[in-house]
């Protein structure tokens, strides 16, 4: 099984996005999309214009930057590609803005309904990947689907969500929020830890892989949250995960210690994008994505910039008897 991961594209800095194309080239069965799908406020709209705008106007706003993204080409071939399931978590930049925490958001009555109409806009989004069908996203801004958590209608969050990818609960892809409830010290929040754990319990052995916007370590990583961190390290115990995330605009491959286990975190960022998200300084071009094998008794990791690999990053281990990683 290959699973190809990525994350942070932008139609505004970069229209014509091979990236997608060089994935689909490498046959991929799934698709991970690690967050900042779409840049909310890159490159022509501020943050501050975007909190002073009204719930209707951010709606309509982030309903045509998922467009662009959906109608560009390459994105629209991986889409309705035979034999690939795309998979989508999101970060900031596509929950709301820069550095954007749902903890805080929601608790500002004139900012909570944005997180509402995120919400629906990256549910249609999944549904639209699901379906492999990018046309299956609202073709108006006001579709019943964008405005599903707005009042009256109830709010339900992203939330997490796990799918078994290989039989036996040998392999586990497990889909994180980690904005909807960000905020100190809590970065999934309790109802999400409690899902997943309830997955993790199911079999302690698999090879658990977990979809993160963020990164473990850094100034926004996993460790600044002290809650999730304590939670991840009691759910592996003295066994080995695996982390994809994406945020950084750049290919890494880094191992963590825990108190008994390790944690290996494959990082892939810069799919379609120029790394200082400026138009009139934009640096250098991106096009950065990652490759994971699942075989039966091994996993291997490549990562490429422009399709080609960088073999300093690459890593290989073992499997054990319940699918976990040796070795790590």
């Amino acid at each position: 099984m290959r699973i190809a991961f990525t994350s942070c594209s932008n139609t505004q800095l970069v229209p014509h996005q091979q990236v997608w194309a060089d994935i689909l080239s490498h046959q991929p069965q799934h698709v991970v999309l690690l967050g900042d799908n779409i840049y909310n406020d890159v490159p022509d709209t501020g943050i501050s214009q975007l909190q002073e705008m009204t719930t209707l106007d951010f709606a309509v706003h982030m309903w045509n930057r998922y467009r662009q993204q959906l109608a560009e080409p390459h994105f629209q071939a991986l889409v309705q590609a035979d034999g690939v399931q795309l998979h989508a978590i999101w970060d900031d930049h596509d929950f709301a803005w820069n550095n954007a925490q749902g903890g805080h958001l929601l608790a500002q009555p004139d900012q909570r309904e944005k997180v509402y109409t995120s919400t629906s806009c990256m549910q249609a989004f999944r549904q639209a990947l699901t379906s492999k069908n990018p046309h299956n996203f609202p073709q108006v801004y006001n579709d019943a689907a964008l405005w599903a958590n707005s009042p009256p209608n109830a709010f339900h969050p992203l939330g997490a969500h796990s799918l078994m990818l290989e039989a036996d609960n040998r392999c586990w892809l497990h889909l994180t929020d980690g904005r909807t409830w960000r905020k100190q010290p809590d970065l999934l929040g309790a109802a999400q830890r409690q899902y997943l754990g309830g997955v993790f319990g199911q079999a302690p052995d698999a090879l658990h892989i977990i979809a993160s916007g963020s990164t473990f370590g850094g100034s926004e990583g996993w460790t600044q949250f002290a809650n999730d961190l304590h939670w991840l390290d009691s759910q592996l115990g003295s066994r080995n995960g695996l982390m994809l995330s994406g945020d950084i605009h750049k290919n890494q491959c880094e191992t963590h210690g825990l108190t008994f286990g390790r944690l290996l975190e494959a990082t892939a960022s810069g799919a379609a994008l120029d790394k200082n998200l400026n138009p009139v300084f934009p640096g250098k071009p991106l096009c950065n994505f990652g490759l994971l094998e699942v075989e039966s008794d091994h996993i291997h990791l490549d990562f490429y910039a422009f399709n080609t690999v960088q073999p300093d990053l690459s890593r290989r281990y073992a499997r054990t008897v319940g699918g976990g990683l040796i070795g790590v």
